[in-house]
């Protein structure tokens, strides 16, 4: 009976000891050696493992973690992710879990408003679970959805908060290079090259020499772009192809050669920006999961085409990425096809079809909040109005463009100020974690001097205690002499 005893004992701590190893796997060196090595040379191996690490941990933030990145390696793949979590389930985690991965589905739908209610609505299920992990997640999260619908300065205090957290523990399972490049992507935003060129290098400088950096090439690439530092920015964009390439994923492939004919359209190599679109398109066409890559495609090599005055062209790929896109979201890509559809056709000297699709862009910036497409289409809309002869309605629409801007500015300002309160926030918070820290040390330290009071006190009693016995002992032994020995009492 005994040796059972012992076998179920050992049996359970060998769990426990098992569970343990497993929380810790993705962060341990030699397993991300592997897994970056695998992500060229044998990506099934390297999926193998993520999905390894998931079915070995219990409900938790890093299951989670490990949940989004196996959804963001399978769909880049141009597959469907289907969640092994059960429909029944009453643990708070899965609940959590099933609302960032149908955030991002949504993401990859283009319905970033849609995907932000579902981090929220995460957030909120996760305030009493005090899990420091998980509120940097889904910080992570918040910074990537505002990203996408133009909230820079919110962008830049969720990547703020989880950079904070990130850098108490070395080697974090939460890739810390991921938000220091969303961190970058938040500053190109408000046009803060500087800053988002730091954050960028500073992502590179936290990079092992066998991790993979095409994301923050491209991402340099992309900045240097908008920088107007072009020759750089190819630099860059061709990096990052050559470490795609090894990969073989179509869509990063496909991404990079938008980038560079991004690049070449800039600097009016209306050629090589047309090859590369066409290429992007031919590495996405037998792949429909690659839908919004598939649309920026098109909209890229329409937008070379339009350069040419390709118009007729021009228009028919723009329908082809429209038909690539769910036109009930608002997202900037939807928005951006629409405005150069009008563009195309007010150079087509067709101003009721301009008009038509400019208008359907204006709705979808007011509907999605974004004041810069908003500003964009009602300048191309003065164009049209202007075009038409109509002048009164141009100066109107002109006057509507310049109280955006002034309001883009207004807003700018707000969130500055919405930043510095959050940041605040934050600082007053840790200041009162960190009283709370002092407060907690000088009560171990009384504690810790009480006992020791005790232990000293204990310590003296014994003593006392030990010294009295033998004073008792040396009485006793001298009276018993005495009273053996009477003669030698009275020498």
């Amino acid at each position: 009976m005994l040796g059972y005893f012992h076998f179920i004992i050992g049996c359970f701590f060998l769990l426990i000891s098992f569970n343990s190893s497993a929380t810790s796997v993705m962060s341990s060196e030699s397993w991300q050696e592997e897994y970056h090595l695998n992500r060229i040379e044998n990506p099934n191996k390297a999926l193998s493992m993520l999905n390894n690490v998931y079915s070995s941990l219990p409900p938790s933030a890093e299951r989670i973690f490990t949940a989004t990145r196996i959804h963001g390696f399978v769909t880049r793949r141009g597959n469907v992710y289907t969640s092994p979590l059960k429909n029944n389930t009453t643990n708070i985690y899965d609940h959590i879990e099933s609302l960032i991965l149908l955030s991002m589905d949504l993401e990859d739908n283009g319905d970033y408003k849609q995907a932000l209610q579902q981090i929220k609505k995460a957030q909120l299920k996760s305030k009493n679970l005090n899990d420091l992990d998980l509120n940097s997640l889904l910080s992570i999260k918040q910074c990537r959805s505002n990203l996408a619908l133009g909230n820079y300065y919110l962008a830049e205090f969720y990547c703020q908060s989880t950079i904070k957290h990130l850098e108490k523990t070395k080697d974090h399972y939460i890739d810390i290079k991921w938000a220091y490049r969303l961190l970058a992507l938040s500053y190109q935003g408000v046009s803060d090259f500087k800053s988002a060129l730091k954050a960028n290098e500073k992502a590179l400088s936290l990079s092992k020499s066998y991790e993979l950096n095409d994301t923050i090439y491209n991402n340099i690439s992309s900045l240097l772009l908008q920088m107007g530092q072009l020759k750089e920015a190819e630099k860059y964009a061709k990096k990052a192809l050559k470490i795609r390439e090894k990969r073989q994923i179509s869509q990063k492939i496909a991404q990079s050669h938008i980038v560079l004919a991004q690049i070449y359209l800039k600097s009016s190599q209306y050629a090589n920006a047309k090859s590369c679109a066409n290429f992007a398109i031919a590495q996405l066409n037998d792949n429909t999961a690659n839908a919004q890559t598939l649309s920026r495609a098109y909209l890229t090599l329409a937008a070379v085409l339009n350069k040419q005055s390709y118009y007729d062209e021009a228009i028919e790929y723009l329908l082809l990425a429209l038909k690539q896109l769910d036109n009930n979201s608002n997202s900037d890509l939807l928005i951006n096809t629409y405005q150069l559809l009008s563009s195309a056709y007010l150079k087509h000297e067709n101003s009721n079809k301009a008009l038509d699709y400019i208008s359907i862009a204006i709705d979808k910036s007011q509907q999605s909040q974004n004041q810069q497409a908003l500003a964009n289409s009602y300048l191309i809309k003065s164009d049209i109005e202007e075009f038409t002869g109509d002048i009164k309605a141009a100066l109107i629409t002109r006057k509507l463009y310049e109280n955006v801007i002034k309001k883009i500015h207004a807003l700018n300002d707000d969130n500055r100020d919405i930043t510095l309160e959050l940041r605040n926030l934050l600082i007053e918070k840790e200041k009162e974690k960190e009283k709370e820290k002092e407060k907690e040390k000088l009560q171990h330290l009384k504690e810790k001097h009480q006992q020791l009071s005790a232990i000293n006190t204990e310590k003296q009693h014994k003593l006392l205690f030990q010294i009295m016995i033998i004073i008792l002992v040396l009485i006793v032994y001298l009276v018993l002499r005495l009273k053996l020995n009477p003669k030698h009492n009275f020498n």
